[in-house]
């Protein structure tokens, strides 16, 4: 390990030990240095972008530990304050929770002067009620709500009691802090140390705040296996974000799809099949790409689902502009996008052309020797390089789209 994340270990533990001495208000559910997690959090990501790594995993480190003091104290707070009376009259609404409470601190009058202007159980109407007198109980089931909203929209919590109870529990860890200590380690070269707190962050992507940034941490696996050159488990990572996110694309389904595009041509296949993007785009994209350097039949199927997922973006793009816009084919297609910014910028952005002349390598690979030299011509007279020369290539020695990888 660097010296600099050593040192900043070492004064990570000073911290905390000096931190132990110190007053400690239970009601506000934070350690004694009072700032949330969230914000050591992204002290720690600017530390990141700015090198400094040392510090980047002392806030990071902090991060963790604020969260898992505040949110376990909050869930010790939240028990007890479920035995009040009050609260067992609510049952598990959240909402007849806080009505209950609401009705034995205050005067009808006095909560409505309270309430007037402010959504009920929204974060303004919890913080005008906190400030008043109220019970224990009530202000401690006030202070959970307000921890929570700071990581949970209110709109997706739901009015269960159970689920509030459950996702404080979830969020005493904190995935995102451990995924950036795995960051620092990468860019450190300490991999195994790096591989660890990936897959620590991943076994923890049930308290993510959003939870596709699970496939974030799975592509930072994907990253790291290649820089190892462990191309099993790298391949074994993205097939994981492909199962996890194309759920729909079921077997009969790409069934279909091939043998529309293998017989009836890409422009039919595209008129049949649209794929929305997803976050398996990179990962369909990276495989194609794999299989075919090594000669393996997925890698048409790979590549056909990565192009209908930039397509079918590409497709909504026109779209929006021009409500006449139905798809005539390729051809038409990329002459529309050439003449709008925001779309040939997307398929730059995408490379679509080079996806497409994988998929046509893939075709060609797999016998569909037609409908790759159909494909390989429409790249060409797009005139988008260096595609257009590497496919015209391709019309002239068609064998050209054989691999040599290493298995």
């Amino acid at each position: 390990m660097s010296t600099a994340i050593r040192n900043a270990a070492i004064s990570l533990s000073v911290a905390l030990i000096v931190a132990s001495t110190a007053p400690c208000h239970a009601q506000s559910y934070r350690p004694a240095a009072g700032d949330p997690a969230w914000l050591s959090l992204e002290r720690g990501k600017r530390a990141y972008a700015d090198k400094d790594f040392g510090s980047a995993v002392v806030h990071f480190d902090e991060a963790i530990s604020a969260r898992r003091e505040s949110f376990t104290t909050a869930a010790s707070r939240l028990d007890q304050s479920l035995q009040s009376k009050p609260a067992k009259s609510g049952g598990d609404s959240v909402k007849a929770v806080l009505a209950a409470f609401a009705s034995e601190d205050f005067i009808q009058r006095d909560y409505d002067r309270l309430a007037a202007g402010r959504a009920p159980g929204s974060r303004p109407l919890l913080e005008a009620l906190r400030k008043e007198r109220i019970s224990d109980s009530h202000r401690a089931f006030l202070d959970v709500l307000l921890l929570v909203y700071e990581y949970s929209p209110a709109a997706g919590l739901g009015d269960s009691i159970a689920d509030l109870s459950s996702r404080v529990r979830l969020l005493a860890k904190y995935p995102e802090a451990e995924y950036w200590k795995g960051r620092v380690f990468f860019v450190e070269g300490e991999l195994p140390l790096a591989e660890l707190q990936y897959k620590r962050a991943f076994g923890m992507r049930d308290s993510l705040e959003i939870p596709g940034e699970a496939y974030t941490i799975l592509y930072s696996m994907a990253e790291l296996y290649g820089a190892r050159s462990d191309y099993v488990a790298w391949e074994n990572v993205l097939l994981e974000i492909v199962e996890g996110t194309d759920v729909d694309i079921d077997p009969y389904l790409r069934s279909a799809m091939m043998a529309t595009l293998q017989e009836d041509g890409f422009d039919r296949f595209m008129t049949l099949y649209r794929i929305e993007p997803a976050y398996s785009l990179d990962a369909n994209s990276s495989l194609a790409r794999f299989y075919l350097e090594r000669g393996r039949a997925m890698a048409a199927e790979h590549a056909a689902i990565a192009v209908s997922m930039c397509l079918t973006r590409a497709i909504a793009l026109l779209g929006a502009r021009d409500k006449d816009y139905s798809w005539k084919g390729l051809d038409d297609f990329m002459a529309r996008a050439a003449a709008r910014r925001d779309v040939s910028s997307y398929l730059a952005e995408v490379e679509l052309p080079g996806l497409l002349v994988t998929l046509a390598d893939a075709l060609y690979v797999s016998g569909s020797r037609i409908a790759a030299a159909s494909l390989w011509r429409a790249v060409a007279r797009s005139g988008v390089e260096p595609y257009a020369a590497v496919a015209t290539a391709r019309v002239a020695n068609p064998g050209s789209s054989v691999r040599r990888a290493a298995p």
